[in-house]
C-alpha cells in the first residue's frame, strides 16, 4: 500500500544532480568532493542527457536542507521509477535498494523506489547528502520518471 501524502512533498528533488559513471564505494559518503561530476536532470534517462548507450554502474548525488524538515516528522523519500537496480544513501547510510547488483543481477526496473528516511540520520540543522548507486543492463538507464521528494508519511506503509 503506497503511503498518503499530507500536503504533498516537503522537499522537491526533480531537477539538477551531480552525476557520474563508474563505481566506487567513496561515493556514497556525504563529504565525498562531486564538484567535477556532470550535471544531469532527474527524473530522465541518461541516455537522453549525453550518455547514449552506456550500460553499467553510474551515480546519482544531490543535497537538501534538514531545516525544512520537522524532527516529528515519518518522512520517506520517492525515487520514481529507476532502470534497472538501485542502492540509495543517506549522508553515507544505505536507506534502501531495489533489485540486486552485480553478480547476482536483478532487475527492479518497473518497481516504483519508495524508502523510509530513519530520523537519526537526518541533520535537522544543514545539508544532507542523497546518493544513489544505479546499474543498467540495456536500454534506458538512471532515475527515469517519477515525482522525486521528500514526503510525510502519514498513514500506511511505503511499499
Amino acid at each position: 500500500m503506497l503511503p498518503q501524502l499530507s500536503n504533498g512533498q516537503l522537499i522537491d528533488l526533480n531537477g539538477r544532480w551531480k552525476f557520474a559513471i563508474g563505481d566506487q564505494n567513496a561515493w556514497s559518503k556525504k563529504d565525498f568532493d562531486d564538484s567535477n561530476w556532470e550535471t544531469i536532470r532527474v527524473p530522465s534517462q541518461w541516455e537522453e542527457r549525453g550518455f547514449h548507450g552506456y550500460d553499467g554502474f553510474a551515480w546519482y548525488r544531490t543535497s537538501f536542507d534538514g531545516q525544512y524538515l520537522k524532527n516529528s516528522e515519518k518522512l520517506f523519500i520517492n525515487l520514481g521509477y529507476i532502470d534497472d537496480t538501485d542502492e540509495v544513501y543517506l549522508n553515507g547510510d544505505l536507506i534502501g535498494f531495489s533489485g540486486s547488483m552485480p553478480p547476482n543481477f536483478k532487475t527492479a526496473y518497473n518497481s516504483e523506489r519508495i524508502y523510509v528516511i530513519p530520523k537519526y540520520l537526518i541533520n535537522y540543522n544543514g545539508p544532507n547528502t542523497l546518493a544513489v548507486r544505479v546499474f543498467d543492463v540495456t536500454h534506458g538507464g538512471g532515475i527515469v520518471d517519477g515525482d522525486v521528494g521528500i514526503y510525510e508519511l502519514v498513514s500506511g506503509s511505503p511499499n
